[in-house]
């Protein structure tokens, strides 16, 4: 059952406060959960409990005493629709039985009357880590709803669906910069960095800050702990289904925000695309195509230290491990001709499926090892074909990072591209007498989907939430919001992308000695029919390859510790094929010289903004009023 608190009377009216597991406390103190400013409140007046299957109101020996309906109450189990009154303030109980909704539309929620009223769209870390920095800089004068089909309701909070309700969880590695994550709510960061939940395995760079390095954490637990959190916040409301924009346009009209953070492949976005202007795809093209990489990901659990796996990952551009003490992804960038062959086959129908590059689907070892993907029914065919060069080819970079082929869970695929886009901020609807003017955001990767190779994907997520974030709750002169408001978020957003995809391009392209560019896959597939046909100098190939090992050891030392030697290096590329070694080093390294650099730092244009205290405002939310009649 779903329980809510809806204010009717009061302060309060027309905020809803979600009751989870744990009780809901009514009183003057900034301690409870539903703050009452009347001066009939006792400082900690009521509480609210889910006992057995309903939710029991007790009175906590309040002076003025607790109404239900019109009578004086110190304990009473609530029904759907009783009405609550503390002093001045009228509240209404609300429930909803999860099973009523099977095949059936869950209501949409009644309109907040809170001084800024945000939805969210999608519920992944940069959705969640948004609305958690709103609630932490803004506390009661915001309201935020996210929306999420991938969550369900369970025993009172929202949690992830498992795989056997269709929700694949991302169990991928991510490395989050120090220059984002200081910049989240203390108890985020208190949340996500428990001992043993992460680990530093990439030395410290220009984005790392107060001497603190970039840390790796599975994505997954990241969005296990701010949903957790998320749930425990009153003015986050959590809503387990997908955002209709056509349908739930009289609602958005009624938010003064819509944070659209679904992804690349957004929905939200695809309805109001045209408003925030084409995507222009030519600054991402090669030889007049837009271009594109095609990454098989291996869940692996590689027996190779850190400094080891980092050494060998920046000297090559054909694999990328990045892991959780060896447990994560090998991710293998293929040629235009491998990815012809990462498809999927029906047994029983015997049919080729793509199934693993459009979903993509996660396809895992079954107890015959065969790699299955439960969803299509299909069986990864390159595994099938054991024989074959192909996966010959995956088997050696499993022996390159230290892999036992038992330590191969499962395979998925990834589909890379990049495209500029135009703008980041616009107004979806206008101000009306009886609506605020509703302004639209692309945030994470609905507004920057970017080559994951260099690792900074979910660092430009965090900083577009961080940075819309402030901005939000910046003081400002007007009564509703204007263009003018967003100038430096826009500003922040136009520097992540130029930062970002720059960065990223250069690991998809590099220049040859004519001057000219050319795609790194490209590059990959020359030095595969290199070592195919036998035309290169294995003995020389060996040596260069360990003196560019030599010279990024050189470049990593100061920052990295446990660097292994050149005996230990030849020792472990010694077994591996002289043709392999040929097309990492045809490949060539990362170029980090030409990356590398100065870092989009968010206070060149927003200042941090205090958090809410009780009694005081930030100066947004308090100026943001509902719709007026002036033009402001």
């Amino acid at each position: 059952m779903f329980a809510t608190i809806v204010g009717v009377a009061g302060e309060l009216s027309g905020q809803r406060f979600p009751v989870r597991s744990k009780p809901v406390t009514f009183g003057r103190s900034e301690d409870n959960d539903i703050v009452l400013t009347a001066g009939l409140a006792s400082r900690v007046h009521a509480e609210l409990r889910q006992e057995g299957g309903g939710y029991v109101l007790r009175d906590r020996g309040s002076s003025n005493g607790t109404w239900v309906n019109g009578e004086p109450v110190t304990e009473r189990q609530l029904m759907p629709g009783d009405e609550i009154t503390i002093g001045d303030d009228v509240f209404r109980f609300e429930t909803l039985d999860i099973r009523e909704t099977v095949g059936t539309v869950i209501p949409p929620p009644r309109p907040s009357q809170a001084a800024l009223r945000v939805t969210v769209t999608g519920g992944g870390p940069v959705g969640l880590s948004f609305a958690l920095l709103l609630e932490y800089l803004l506390g009661p004068q915001v309201s935020v709803r996210v929306y999420d089909s991938r969550w369900v309701l369970d025993g009172g909070k929202i949690r992830w669906k498992g795989p056997d309700q269709g929700n694949i969880r991302r169990m991928q590695v991510v490395t989050i910069q120090s220059r984002q994550f200081l910049k989240l709510p203390p108890e985020v960061q208190e949340r996500l960095f428990q001992v043993g939940c992460f680990t530093e395995m990439w030395p410290q760079g220009p984005d790392s800050i107060h001497d603190l390095g970039p840390r790796n954490i599975r994505i997954a637990y990241v969005e296990d702990q701010l949903l957790a959190l998320a749930n425990e916040k009153p003015g986050i409301e959590l809503i387990p289904e997908a955002f209709d924009a056509e349908a739930m346009r009289d609602q958005v009209a009624g938010q003064h925000v819509l944070a659209i953070c679904e992804g690349g492949k957004s929905r939200t976005f695809e309805h109001f695309k045209a408003k925030f202007g084409a995507a222009d795809a030519s600054l991402y093209s090669h030889q007049g195509d837009h271009l594109q990489d095609m990454v098989l990901g291996l869940r692996v659990k590689s027996e190779l230290p850190d400094p080891m796996a980092v050494l060998l990952t920046v000297t090559q551009n054909r694999f990328l491990l990045n892991s959780l003490r060896g447990e994560g992804f090998l991710n293998m960038r293929l040629t235009a001709d491998e990815t012809k062959e990462v498809v999927g086959i029906d047994p029983v129908r015997q049919v080729f499926t793509e199934c693993i590059q459009a979903g993509p689907c996660l396809m895992e070892r079954t107890t015959g090892n065969e790699f299955f993907c439960g969803a299509h029914h299909a069986l990864f065919l390159p595994a099938l074909l054991k024989q074959s060069a192909f996966w010959g080819r995956v088997e050696e970079g499993l022996q390159l990072f230290g892999v036992a082929t038992s330590n191969l869970s499962a395979v998925t695929g990834f589909k890379l591209d990049m495209v500029q886009r135009p703008r980041f901020t616009t107004q979806l609807y206008p101000r009306t007498p009886t609506t605020p003017g509703t302004f639209g955001f692309l945030l994470g990767d609905a507004a920057n989907a970017i080559h994951f190779w260099p690792g900074r994907g979910l660092n430009s997520g965090l900083a577009s939430a961080i940075s819309l974030a402030r901005c939000l709750a910046a003081p400002r002169r007007a009564p509703t919001f204007r263009d003018a408001d967003f100038v430096r978020h826009e500003a922040v957003m136009a520097m992540l992308q130029y930062r970002h995809k720059t960065r990223a391009w250069r690991q998809m392209v590099t220049i040859d000695p004519a001057g000219e560019e050319v795609a790194i896959r490209d590059l990959i597939a020359r030095g595969i029919a290199e070592g195919e046909s036998g035309s290169f100098d294995k003995d020389a190939d060996f040596e260069a390859l360990m003196r560019l090992l030599s010279g990024t050891r050189g470049r990593l030392e100061a920052r990295l510790t446990g660097l292994p030697d050149d005996a230990t290096l030849r020792s472990h590329l010694q077994g591996l094929s002289p043709a392999m070694l040929h097309t990492l080093l045809v490949s060539e390294p990362w170029d980090s010289g030409t990356v590398g650099g100065e870092e989009v730092d968010l206070e060149l244009l927003l200042e941090a903004p205090r958090p809410h205290r009780a009694g005081t405002g930030t100066g947004a939310a308090d100026q943001l009023a509902a719709p007026a009649t002036s033009a402001g």
